[in-house]
């Protein structure tokens, strides 16, 4: 039992902690170079308004003209956040320019990621992504296990991705609704005080979906309740917004990340359900 819970999470997490690590330098790792450069202040966001000193290049993007040091403040700022930066190193951020460094809101051509630093970034990303995702599987594969002995459920294909997709409400889904991905740059309140709610919601909601799967009668419907109480309780967030980062990347983030880990825990899950079935004794 031991080195078949073993191998069935040591596989499908190395499965999908690869797809995911290549969904994530698709998707989601361009629009986080691009929200880092309006964390250093490299490139502004103007809310709408013009930034004084800055010229507009009609993307919602402005860079401050001549700044001595390569960072200018702008004081009249509406949101008193504004960080603009220099172009006279050569580093030009229109929508078209002529060294093919391109920023717009999908970032897809952006190439931060270039050099043996951009590579030790992407393969430490890779390799966090793939431990974490074994992790995962050794959680679900100790529920296949459980499940199996408790209640007689046989587990196969078919059921690890019904698991999968419940790890997935549980870890992200449910989560992202009180606390959503955040880009680099964007508002947030108290690390400790998001952790533990976080803590909260993704082991409420777990408890909620198997006691809704697994118990019988009326009682079931107390899954409701533990899915629905750190909803209830309200996630922590800051008492006023004041994120450098433009709402529409921190939108097509939190979107991509939500996609990412979906097609994660659906190949987890289903790989870990058809491994699982074939190691299972005749």
């Amino acid at each position: 039992m031991t080195s078949r819970l073993l191998a069935s999470a040591l596989f499908a997490g190395l499965a999908a902690g690869l797809a995911s690590a290549a969904l994530q330098q698709w998707f989601t790792v361009p629009v986080i170079e691009v929200a880092e450069l309006y964390e250093s202040g490299e490139m502004t966001h103007d809310f709408g308004q013009a930034a004084a000193g800055a010229h507009d290049h009609g993307d919602g993007h402005t860079h401050a003209d001549g700044a001595a040091d390569g960072h200018s403040h702008a004081a009249d700022a509406a949101d008193g956040h504004s960080h603009a930066a220099t172009a006279d190193d050569g580093h030009s951020h229109a929508a078209g320019a002529d060294a093919g460094h391109s920023h717009a809101a999908d970032a897809q051509g952006h190439s931060h990621g270039d050099g043996p630093e951009g590579l030790m970034r992407t393969g430490l990303t890779a390799l966090t992504t793939v431990l974490a995702m074994v992790g995962f599987g050794l959680l679900l594969t100790a529920g296949f296990s459980l499940a199996e002995r408790l209640t007689g459920a046989r587990i196969d294909l078919r059921a690890g991705l019904a698991w999968g997709a419940a790890g997935f409400a549980a870890t992200q889904l449910a989560t992202a609704v009180g606390l959503p991905p955040e880009l680099p740059g964007s508002a947030a309140a108290e690390l400790g005080a998001r952790q533990t709610w976080w803590v909260m919601a993704a082991l409420g909601t777990a408890a909620g979906i198997a006691v809704l799967a697994y118990v019988p009668g009326p009682a079931r419907w107390a899954g409701l309740v533990l899915i629905a109480a750190p909803h209830l309780v309200g996630a922590p967030h800051p008492d006023q917004m004041w994120g450098v980062v433009p709402p529409e990347l921190a939108g097509i983030f939190a979107a991509r990340v939500l996609a990412v880990g979906a097609v994660g825990w659906l190949v987890l899950g289903g790989v870990a359900g058809h491994l699982w079935s074939r190691a299972r004794p005749a």
